[in-house]
């Protein structure tokens, strides 16, 4: 269900019609798949009337404690729980949700669950309070839609304010992940229920039980996350936690089930170049991992498709935000594409396997200086293969004893060692040089920093989980967009809390052990893949061909770019005599320099896809 809740004065029946369009009216939208969303407004309900949108994975069990009968749905489970537990009812429940709640007159209670959950926006006004999934809901009731251009400066520069309760425009707040916002009339304040941080220490007998059990987790997520799918299909990778995930959907579905998979490729030109630790291509894996899964039909659609801005606008009219993740996005339609022609409803996928069962605890190392724990360092250390090109002496200062400094002391050693990453404009950003300095500006005032800034080793468990919680909180717009879009449910596998909190729990030694990263991941997927592709240290780079899509439309670009000059605050934000630049100076291969390639790889694609973002919102099309 698309749910949206207004309240408020003006003019009820026109307004609530409006809604009903914005959410209901998607003339490119399948038929079948608008008659599956349906949507409840209303200008006064009922105090402790609940909309829920997405799903509640035990609503069974907790339907069972409540006394409720087992086709209960979702609000009514919902409700009875508040009833029940109060503010700790969504502790309790375990899920993929949002809901909103009236509490009484001009009075609203929204919530969106711990790690993973729909997006919720809402705007707090006097003549209306007004919340949703869908942005479009609240511009149907009325809110300005007003590009807040200082949000906009601060993506491109890659400060994403992550968990915060801002969005990309005025007056239009967002419930960030694992909090409740009450609003009170214009008032709202936020609160965070959950803390990431705070789960239980795992502690099992043997190395086999840990393995045991993070089977059986994702087998139950598997479960979970079919519930309602008739003909599933996954985003199948050449690594490990897509190939597990399938694994994992493969023993849940009926005998006779076919579990279609979509990867893509590189286009044809392609140099084959990748950075260091990844590989571009990884069909042929798919295909060794596909003959061992007889129920396994792998697709490999035309990567022809796919480039930065490939069906933008159509998402754009979905989402009706610039995502920090939508320049990435392009390469995904495709496969969408070819698994709704295939007849499947549900499109798969493990993008929270890095936070879950591959979490590689990169804080190993300096936990174990911490601990004096030398004999397991000096392991952890003689196995750091991704840093085989240095001593073990610089391993040891990078990977231990540097994550253990005062911030300011790590930025000025690694400043020293990468100053090309430390200058005024962020590595991989298009900033204008007046947009740079008041981004700057902003940020010491918030103390927050562009991700080019941020230590890339983590010095605890705990830092590194509250990282991974700070980019979990990003790309649910983008995620509802593309269900809209392509008319096909989107979950994700790995992304079931009590699968986070086991894996969060578990020793470090259970998730990096000597040499040996992913630890927990490669020993699940014995006998599952190849051992070959099980062993592989090297992670797939599903951008690596970025070098050749852009090269291909170079002067499009450039003309594109030049009729951002007329737009007087993107042309004041952006460099864009800079972004032609990088253009016309096109390199011959894929740079290995970061220097030289992330302003062209995630500089230049941002950039436009910001402004197509300010092109579709202010209704033009000249950029």
């Amino acid at each position: 269900m698309i749910a949206a809740a207004w309240i408020g004065g003006g003019a009820p029946l026109q307004t609530l019609g409006a809604i009903a369009r914005s959410l209901a009216d998607d003339t490119s939208q399948p038929e079948a798949h608008r008659s599956r969303h349906d949507f409840a407004l209303w200008p006064g309900a009922g105090n402790g009337a609940s909309l829920v949108f997405g799903r509640i994975d035990n609503a069974a069990d907790i339907a069972v404690a409540l006394g409720l009968s087992s086709a209960a749905g979702n609000a009514a489970i919902y409700d009875a729980a508040l009833e029940r537990w109060g503010d700790e009812a969504d502790l309790k429940l375990v899920g993929h949700y949002c809901a909103i709640t009236v509490e009484g007159p001009q009075r609203l209670r929204l919530v969106r669950s711990p790690w993973t959950a729909p997006p919720l926006h809402f705007a707090a006004r006097r003549d209306c309070l007004v919340a949703s999934p869908l942005l479009g809901a609240l511009f149907a009731a009325g809110v300005e839609k007003r590009i807040d251009w200082e949000h906009l400066a601060d993506q491109l520069a890659f400060d994403h304010h992550d968990c915060q309760p801002c969005g990309w425009f005025e007056g239009i707040g967002r419930v960030p992940l694992g909090s409740r916002v009450r609003c009170n009339g214009t008032d709202w304040k936020v609160e965070r229920y959950y803390d990431p941080v705070t789960v239980p220490r795992v502690e099992l007998p043997s190395d086999e039980a840990y393995v045991e059990r993070g089977i059986e987790l994702l087998d139950e997520a598997a479960r979970h996350a079919l519930a309602g799918v008739k003909a599933p299909a996954i985003m199948l990778s050449g690594g490990l936690d897509s190939p597990l995930a399938a694994a994992a959907l493969l023993r849940q579905l009926p005998g006779d089930t076919v579990l279609h998979s979509y990867t893509f490729g590189p286009v044809a030109g392609w140099d084959g170049a990748s950075p260091q630790g990844t590989f571009g291509d990884e069909r042929e894996r798919v295909e060794r991992f596909a003959a061992m899964h007889p129920r396994l039909q792998a697709h490999f659609p035309d990567p022809g498709e796919g480039g930065h801005d490939h069906r933008l606008r159509d998402l754009l009219a979905r989402t009706q935000v610039a995502s920090v993740n939508v320049a990435n996005i392009g390469i995904f339609h495709p496969l969408f594409e070819a698994a709704k022609r295939q007849g499947c409803d549900a499109m798969f996928t493990a993008l929270h396997g890095n936070f879950t069962i591959s979490l590689d605890a990169d804080w190993a190392p300096s936990e174990a200086l911490r601990r004096g724990r030398f004999l397991t360092l000096r392991r952890l250390l003689a196995g750091a293969h991704e840093d085989e090109r240095h001593s073990v002496l610089r391993r040891l200062l990078s990977k231990a004893v540097l994550p253990n400094l005062p911030d300011g002391m790590q930025r000025a050693v690694r400043k020293a060692f990468h100053p090309e990453r430390f200058g005024d404009r962020p590595l991989g950003s298009l900033l204008g040089e007046a947009a740079t300095k008041s981004w700057r500006e902003r940020a010491a005032r918030r103390r927050s920093q562009s991700v080019f800034d941020e230590a890339t080793v983590s010095a605890s468990r705990e830092e590194a989980i509250r990282w991974m919680w700070a980019s979990a909180d990003s790309g649910e717009d983008v995620d509802l967009g593309m269900e809209r879009l392509h008319g096909i449910a989107h979950r994700d596998v790995t992304a079931y809390r009590p699968l986070f909190e086991f894996c969060h729990g578990l020793p470090t030694d259970q998730l990096r052990r000597g040499g040996t990263d992913r630890f927990l991941a490669r020993r699940m997927a014995k006998g599952m893949m190849p051992e070959a592709q099980r062993l592989e240290r090297r992670q797939g780079r599903h951008n690596a061909d970025w070098h050749a899509r852009i090269g291909a439309r170079r002067q499009e670009l450039v003309a594109q770019s030049e009729a951002i000059r007329s737009h007087g605050q993107l042309s004041e934000i952006l460099d864009i005599d800079r972004l032609q630049g990088l253009l016309r100076d096109w390199p011959e291969a894929t740079p290995e320099d970061p220097a030289e390639r992330l302003p062209r790889e995630m500089g230049i694609t941002r950039a436009l896809t910001a402004a197509a973002f300010v092109s579709h919102t202010e209704q033009r099309n000249d950029f």
